[in-house]
């Protein structure tokens, strides 16, 4: 099949647009002093450390007679540990050796090297590397010759393709005036195979509401004393189920360590089945699939409805599908082990997540002490991000075992599911990896994490691809590396910002000003919506593609609200609504409330009050306070109603209703719960604007209509997406709708597979087609991801010119990354936009372009006239 790019709605773009030449709030710090008592010795300088710093290891005090061994607090066996944060004032005591006369300081390091080779090998992973000597505190320090050994004394296991089975350590001991360099050869060697010595049967519990898997236990195997969690791979389709369509027939077995995972698609679209086939093969430890379909065709729908109003034209002669090869993952080449146990096929854990659910957005974290449902990865505050953070290993090192994995599952992510990596023309990641060990080979919870960013954002360097939050072994206080500043980034970004973002807003200032609030012109109210150029001309702006969670009905139909708030009838919880020619009903429920919002167009003003008597007449009441809040000025109406559940037999809802005057839309809005009181939260509050801007296509639809009313003539419009970073793909195509009523091509490059297709997307009659105007498309640098899709398409189906500055590119999907210390991150997928020229000939054959460098525009201008209305009528309407 390899099809991918049909069913791939959720493309996201990952920027977090902050201002970053804005002045940050300015906040008094705390700070404390911490002071050395160097008793009769040499004097220590105070210092002054702010709260939650560390204090500075200050040189070693001098003493007639004694030798210095080190700091402590209380106990003087207790050595202090100049890496703890600082929360008060503190006093730091001097411990002090005698001086033994006729004792050089030759022999004291001597003694020092003895006890430091025999504790040299932490394990066989890891080395000690310590700052001072153990006995006579002589200082070391360490030089490193080897690709595969860390500063930090980390061993990486040998690649299978090495040669060099060995590598050095230079030490280099001083006491006073005396050093001592000793140089030891630390053999190297390769990854052994995995044993699994025990398991534990860890509780598992859903948390996101886009797909009801059920909670419920799983076992995690180990090999002895190790971290690095491992899981059969049957396990761990039975604990998907819910996220995996049940109604999927799967055919297993396991025949001499080899297990074969296979079921049948079937493609309504293109009325075809298909074979889908894993197998997971321990003996020649390899992952291979005839298909990367394999990974999302067994996927449940998610709640959030992405694809409506979106079919294909799966007869179009000109579509095409060049299926490209077999997908082979291999963990020999990084360092990884298919095993057995009890006769069941194992894989590592993360490699298992990553692949059978990660790929599909949805993610089963692995916090030590249980796993967790999440979709993509969860927004900072959300419960799910709290619940996943606290473990039982908050605040502890990294284990070397498990941070060795890390590493190579590092590796092994940049290499086959990172879609750019042929495009940057990398060979393997391992060559970045290995140039950057001494930063990510660190048990150190909090320096790993700086050093993924670093990695991404430095490196790496491409905006499609951003660190997400920090690994579960931080204390739970970490808030994670910065990211909001442009240091932070390589040139890739910091040019997008400069040459996009920072000259767009500049231009929008320009025009439009900044706002009452002073605020960043692009968000700026004084920014309209659209805008004429000429009476017959106008310039729509759109700085997103959002999909919310919407069907649409042209008469009321009350099964949308009975789904939506979960009852099995909702005639005594809603009056009929008796006027409207098209209904919106939004699914806005969260894993506490059930939500429905629904916007009603062709209904008079005066049946409000229709509805609101309506509503009494059924048994509602209507509660309204004297406020100064406008958000509540109009009240709202509350029902009990009974149910027939024993835990729970009656269930409060609570309505909103009014009419926009502005969109002309009836609002009517519900939730399963009420206020506490009127001056409290409350768990509903209307906002018709930020409704429809939650929806793209909703949004375009209301301005279409207002547009049409005050200039009924309309000849010709500009779509501005000059600052839109992106969004979502269903919501793309439904925008598209807009623009034609013909199927448009669209076309993509596997990655997985370097095969490639173009298939032709059909907008139903849902989406007014405005396909009579002239369609034009405005681009700069700040359109990104779906928003450089959209220019893709303009350009591959002739839509219209595309006027303004080359786009910012960001050609593929993105996909959620977890790492098996629980650091994540987000990278551009294996699905990569492109537009296909070519007759598809011998002599003239298909050949399809990447867009991840942006699109050309028909038209360039200079970025100051992008908002020039001379410069845009003469474009689009020459004389």
């Amino acid at each position: 099949m390899k099809k991918t790019g049909l069913l791939l709605l959720v493309l996201f773009s990952t920027f977090v647009l902050t201002a970053c030449n804005q002045p940050e709030e300015v906040v008094e710090k705390t700070m404390y002093t911490v002071t050395f008592d160097s008793a009769d010795g040499s004097a220590v300088a105070a210092q002054e450390v702010e709260e939650g710093t560390v204090a500075v290891e200050p040189t070693d005090p001098t003493k007639d007679g004694y030798i210095f061994m080190y700091w402590y607090v209380t106990d003087n066996t207790t050595e202090y540990d100049f890496t703890t944060t600082i929360s008060a004032d503190i006093t730091l005591n001097s411990y002090w050796q005698e001086e033994v006369v006729g004792v050089t300081d030759e022999d004291r390091i001597n003694e020092d090297i003895t006890q430091y080779e025999s504790e040299m090998y932490v394990s066989e992973n890891l080395i000690y590397m310590p700052r001072k000597g153990g006995i006579n505190r002589s200082s070391m320090k360490f030089s490193v010759d080897s690709k595969y050994i860390s500063e930090d004394g980390v061993i990486l296991p040998l690649p299978l393709s090495e040669t060099i089975t060995e590598g050095q350590i230079t030490v280099t001991f001083t006491l006073n005036d005396t050093k001592i360099e000793k140089v030891y050869t630390i053999p190297l060697s390769f990854v052994e195979e995995v044993v699994i010595d025990n398991f534990v049967v860890l509780p598992f519990e859903n948390l996101t509401t886009e797909y009801e898997v059920e909670d419920g236990n799983v076992n995690m195997y180990y090999e002895e004393d190790g971290a690095v969690p491992y899981i059969k791979v049957v396990d761990f389709f039975t604990l998907l189920e819910g996220f995996i369509d049940p109604d999927v027939e799967f055919t297993i077995t396991t025949t001499e360590g080899v297990l074969v995972i296979s079921y049948q698609y079937y493609d309504e679209d293109y009325d075809e089945t298909y074979d889908m086939i894993l197998t997971v093969d321990s003996v020649e430890n390899t992952v291979v699939v005839n298909d990367p379909g394999f990974y999302w065709a067994y996927v449940y729908s998610t709640e959030t409805n992405y694809g409506r109003h979106i079919d294909y034209d799966i007869d179009n002669p000109d579509s095409s599908f060049d299926e490209g090869n077999d997908v082979v993952y291999d963990l020999d080449d990084y360092n990884m082990d298919i095993t057995m146990y009890d006769g069941d096929v194992l894989l590592p854990y993360y490699v298992a997540n990553q692949l059978l659910a990660g790929l599909s957005y949805y993610n089963v974290y692995y916090n030590t002490d249980g796993l967790y449902g999440i979709y993509s990865l969860p927004d900072d505050g959300s419960r799910e991000l709290r619940t996943i953070r606290r473990s039982s290993m908050n605040g502890e090192d990294i284990p070397v075992d498990l941070l060795i994995h890390t590493f190579n599952m590092l590796a092994f992510d940049l290499d086959n599911l990172y879609g750019l990596q042929d495009i940057m023309d990398v060979d393997t990641y391992y060559d970045l990896l290995y140039d950057q060990k001494d930063d990510l080979l660190v048990q150190d919870p909090e320096d790993f994490d700086y050093a993924i960013r670093d990695l991404l954002l430095k490196s790496i360097d491409e905006p499609h691809t951003s660190y997400g939050y920090h690994s579960y072994f931080n204390s739970i206080l970490f808030d994670g590396p910065e990211t909001n500043n442009l240091s932070y980034y390589g040139p890739r970004f910091v040019n997008w910002y400069y040459d996009g973002l920072f000259a767009v807003d500049d231009v929008i200032e320009a025009k439009w000003g900044t706002g009452e609030d002073g605020g960043w012109a692009s968000t700026s109210p004084n920014r309209p919506y659209y805008w004429f150029l000429d009476d017959v001309s106008v310039v729509l702006i759109l700085d997103d593609f959002y999909t919310a969670d919407i069907d649409e009905t042209n008469t009321f139909d009350i099964s949308f609200v009975e789904g939506i708030l979960d009852v099995d009838d909702a005639s005594g919880i809603l009056p009929v609504i008796t006027e409207g020619d098209k209904f919106f009903y939004y699914n806005n429920s969260t894993d506490k409330e059930n939500v429905l919002e629904m916007l009603v167009k062709g209904v008079s003003p005066t049946y409000v009050d229709t509805y609101k008597a309506a509503l009494l007449a059924l048994g509602f009441t209507f509660v309204l306070e004297t406020t100064t809040d406008d958000e509540k000025e109009n009240g709202y109406y509350s029902i009990t109603v009974a149910t027939e559940d024993i835990d729970n037999p009656t269930i409060d809802f609570m309505v909103q209703v009014t009419y926009d005057a502005e969109y002309q839309l009836f609002y009517v809005g519900v939730v399963d719960t009420v206020p506490v009181d009127f001056d409290s939260n409350w768990p509903l509050i209307v906002n018709v604007e930020e409704t429809v801007n939650s929806d793209s296509a909703v949004y375009v639809e209301m301005m279409m209509d207002q547009i049409m009313i005050e200039s009924p003539n309309l000849e010709n419009i500009v779509l501005d997406l000059s600052w839109n970073t992106g969004g979502n793909i269903g919501a793309l195509y439904r925008i598209v709708g807009f623009i034609t009523d013909q199927p448009f091509r669209v076309s993509s490059i596997d990655g997985d597979t370097d095969g490639n297709s173009s298939y032709y997307v059909i907008i139903d009659d849902g989406i007014d087609s405005y396909a009579n105007l002239n369609w034009s498309l405005l681009i700069t640098p700040v359109t990104f991801s779906a928003a450089n899709e959209m220019a893709t398409i303009f350009l591959e189906n002739d839509l219209g010119p595309i006027i303004g500055v080359t786009s910012g590119g960001g050609a593929c999907s993105i996909t959620p990354i977890l790492l098996p210390n629980g650091t994540a991150f987000t990278m551009s997928s294996n699905n990569i936009g492109a537009y296909r020229t070519g007759a598809g000939t011998t002599e003239d054959p298909y050949v399809y372009h990447n867009t991840e460098f942006g699109i050309e525009p028909d038209y360039p201008i200079d970025i100051d006239l992008i908002y020039d209305v001379d410069t845009l009528l003469d474009i689009i309407s020459p004389e």
